[in-house]
């Protein structure tokens, strides 16, 4: 009798201990399951995370090129209203994504070290594109670079004015307005000219503002005093020609209170740029440029300057001193009224030229930036 208690108890222990070994692989098996679970998750998350950062810096690419970008630069898709991820919910959890851009060409920064700061070789913006899923969290580099592209742009004459009650007055002799066409070095080409001046308004008003002398200052096509009616597309082209250039700017001025005098490009070096002024914008003596010029508002120029290239000015255009070295070489699109303004010794001196220049005017025609995305790295 005490054998068979003994006996089963063995047997009960045997059991029980199979049962605890079993246990514990299966303990064990679900262990490595849960582990292997987890890792394919989070490898599932961290692939998913890392698609939805690419997506971030396409999604900047496309916002750069319809102007939507914001001021900030900072794309967030939690908390923008949008189905992003294209589940059907806008701003959950897993719309975690957030952007930020740095445009290189509007910055301020020397960021190619060559010791200048938003020149046309800086046509990059750089973005930090970072996606938390679950517990992944990935961040993407993207490098967005801006395409070299031309605003659709032909021009009647040299001087181009909008407003056909456009003012138009000189002092004396001390000016030239030339159509013929010149190359960058200085000589003429054989194209053909191009007007002097160009008018919306009736060419004889245009006549009666310039004295008899002044007549033969004006050359260009049909001879002197070369000039013709033009009309602009619409009333708002020529401000939607300057608003389209905001967005290429390379140099941005926002209401400037003083007189500038440095550097906006140069046609030796090939630094064309492009530069928009928010507001009135004087520019003083020693002032060059190179590129195309806009102005939203009204433009003064003082003393010695120098530009190759397009101005755009939805204003008047204000000539001050200067004597014989300014000179505008291209073409220019005037919204209101041009007016110089020269003291006597000014006069003597002489005054401001400008002269037409296919080559300067050349490379700005299309209609807006264009943007592709260059790298895509991984930190």
């Amino acid at each position: 009798m005490g054998n068979r208690a003994a006996e089963r108890g063995s047997v009960l222990i045997l059991i029980l201990s199979s049962v605890a070994l079993l246990a514990g692989a299966i303990l064990g098996l679900l262990t490595v399951e849960n582990g292997r679970a987890r890792r394919t998750r989070t490898e599932v998350e961290r692939t998913r995370a890392f698609t939805m950062a690419e997506s971030g810096i396409d999604h900047v690419r496309v916002l750069l090129d319809a102007n939507a970008l914001p001021p900030s630069g900072i794309l967030d898709w939690s908390s923008d209203g949008q189905d992003n991820d294209g589940d059907g919910r806008v701003d959950e959890g897993d719309e975690s994504l957030r952007a930020t851009t740095e445009r290189w060409w509007s910055d301020a920064v020397d960021n190619d070290g060559d010791g200048l700061v938003d020149e046309s070789d800086e046509g990059l913006a750089h973005v930090a594109s970072t996606v938390r899923i679950g517990t992944s969290t990935v961040t993407v580099t993207g490098w967005v670079q801006r395409l070299a592209t031309e605003i659709s742009f032909s021009t009647p004459a040299v001087v181009n004015l909008v407003d056909p009650n456009a003012k138009l007055i000189f002092k004396g002799n001390s000016f030239l307005i030339d159509g013929r066409d010149r190359d960058l070095s200085g000589g003429w080409t054989n194209n053909p000219p191009v007007y002097g001046i160009a008018t919306a308004g009736s060419k004889l008003s245009v006549l009666a503002q310039l004295s008899k002398q002044q007549l033969d200052n004006v050359n260009g096509a049909g001879g002197k005093p070369s000039i013709t009616t033009w009309s602009a597309p619409s009333s708002s082209w020529l401000p939607s020609m300057v608003e389209t250039m905001r967005t290429q700017a390379d140099v941005t001025f926002d209401h400037y209170g003083s007189t500038y005098t440095g550097s906006l490009g140069s046609e030796k070096t090939g630094n064309y740029l492009v530069t928009y002024s928010q507001g009135d914008l004087k520019i003083g003596g020693g002032s060059t440029g190179a590129g195309v010029l806009c102005v939203d508002g009204n433009l003064e120029i003082t003393g010695k300057w120098e530009f190759v290239g397009v101005i755009l000015v939805t204003g008047g255009v204000t000539v001050k001193g200067g004597g014989s070295s300014q000179r505008l070489t291209g073409s220019a699109l005037i919204g209101s009224d041009f007016v110089q303004e020269l003291s006597l010794q000014s006069q003597i001196k002489g005054g401001i030229e400008l002269v037409y220049s296919s080559a300067a005017v050349a490379g700005i025609s299309g209609t807006s930036a264009r943007y592709t995305v260059a790298a895509v790295t991984e930190p």
